[in-house]
């Protein structure tokens, strides 16, 4: 475990069969490589299915919206379901009232953008991710071998675990 404040950009070195964590006071966001090519099916409020193609060093990144063990067993576990059983990812339409009710929410892909200002759950676009405020801001780039993270990053615990 470490601390680290981060202002411009940091690599993170990460293989796939870890978890990174970025964990603030008010939530979490897990981070793994695919670890292979795959692909992750997204199902719209439009009643379309999106196909996401994974290249193996692309990214799952799971956000939570609060902090803990239990929060960090979700995260593993969503992971898991989405890499082993390629289990979709739904889409609620915007004002939804299961939004308000998410407690973690996924994007895929090789850049994923963390905002706290959009509503949860409510977006096929794969390069944004609704995060907690301490997170809002960060961007994640997929890299070989790793992650880069661009943002500010203030007293944040960062941690690899095997899955």
């Amino acid at each position: 475990m470490s601390f680290m404040s981060v202002r411009q950009r940091q690599r993170i070195e990460l293989s796939s069969d870890e978890i990174l964590f970025l964990i603030g006071g008010s939530g979490e966001l897990g981070l793994a490589k695919t670890g292979r090519e795959m692909q992750i099916f997204i199902g719209t409020p439009e009643k379309e299915e999106i196909v996401v193609f994974l290249g193996k060093d692309d990214l799952i990144a799971v956000s939570t919206f609060n902090v803990g063990l239990r929060e960090e067993m979700a995260i593993k576990s969503m992971i898991f379901l989405l890499k082993e059983f390629s289990s979709p990812i739904i889409v609620l339409p915007k004002n939804h009232p299961t939004s308000k009710r998410l407690k973690m929410v996924v994007a895929c892909g090789d850049h994923i953008r963390l905002d706290c200002n959009i509503e949860a759950g409510t977006h096929p676009e794969q390069d944004i991710l609704c995060a907690c405020e301490d997170l809002s801001g960060l961007d994640i780039k997929a890299v070989p071998d790793g992650v880069e993270i661009e943002g500010t990053i203030s007293n944040f615990k960062v941690e690899k675990i095997d899955q």
